[in-house]
């Protein structure tokens, strides 16, 4: 099985629907209206049973102080996930807190928020 990235600009690349087997985003920290825009592409860009795993900072990280942004607008909360991610069958949707070691700049107690969406089969 053969396995291909992308490093795009999400502003400007388009999600082509039903294309993506699984798709990943990992502390991808967008404004408000370009994080919804690119939630609903992700969620028509996966083919039937294809994947969406996601982790990002809440806003109880800024009280850590252990990495991520520190404007609250770039932070993600569970329920506009759910929201944003409507149409997806939710596998894992939780918020908590867990140690996150990925250098000095994130390195710690940390508040996050975990998602796993399958778009039906």
């Amino acid at each position: 099985m053969a396995l291909t990235t992308v490093v795009a600009d999400l502003a400007a690349f388009p999600i082509k629907p039903g294309a993506w087997s699984g798709i990943v985003s990992i502390f991808a920290h967008l404004p408000q209206p370009l994080r919804r825009t690119v939630h609903a592409a992700v969620v028509r860009g996966l083919a039937p049973g294809g994947v969406f795993i996601l982790e990002a900072y809440t806003p109880a990280q800024i009280a850590f102080g252990t990495g991520g942004p520190k404007d609250p607008a770039l932070l993600m909360r569970l329920a506009d996930l759910r929201a944003e991610l409507a149409g997806l069958d939710l596998l894992v949707a939780r918020e908590s807190e867990r140690e996150v070691w990925e250098g000095a700049g994130h390195t710690g107690r940390a508040a996050v928020v975990q998602f796993l969406g399958r778009r039906a089969p």
